[in-house]
């Protein structure tokens, strides 16, 4: 969970899924970015919550499918949030992904694309 969340935040974002993982050039990531949000106060689910996953990086890392940079999704009843499918790109490296919703800290994920 962020730093920042629970500081005067009505919302928190956490991590469920997806970061860290590594992949080849043009290949599909095994699993979606997934995160949760959650009450700051009461740690319950956030459900229908807008969530924007952003790619972050300015090189060709990782996209999600069909090439957008960009997605946006509503949590589920329990507050679980997943963006589409990503594919690396021809550069080896990290690609940092931010996720926001309306009253949280952002919150970055990160995945790589190996040599």
């Amino acid at each position: 969970m962020s730093a920042e969340a629970g500081w005067g935040w009505a919302r928190a974002i956490q991590p469920a899924g997806g970061t860290g993982q590594h992949a080849g050039p043009h290949e599909t990531f095994a699993h979606p970015l997934k995160a949760r949000v959650v009450d700051s106060q009461k740690h319950a689910p956030v459900a229908d919550a807008a969530v924007t996953f952003c790619w972050d990086s300015m090189s060709q890392q990782a996209l999600f499918e069909g090439g957008a940079a960009t997605a946006h999704v509503r949590t589920d009843a329990e507050g679980y949030a997943q963006s589409p499918q990503l594919v690396a790109g021809d550069a080896a490296g990290t690609a940092v992904f931010t996720v926001t919703t309306e009253g949280a800290a952002p919150e970055r994920f990160e995945i790589t694309v190996d040599h």
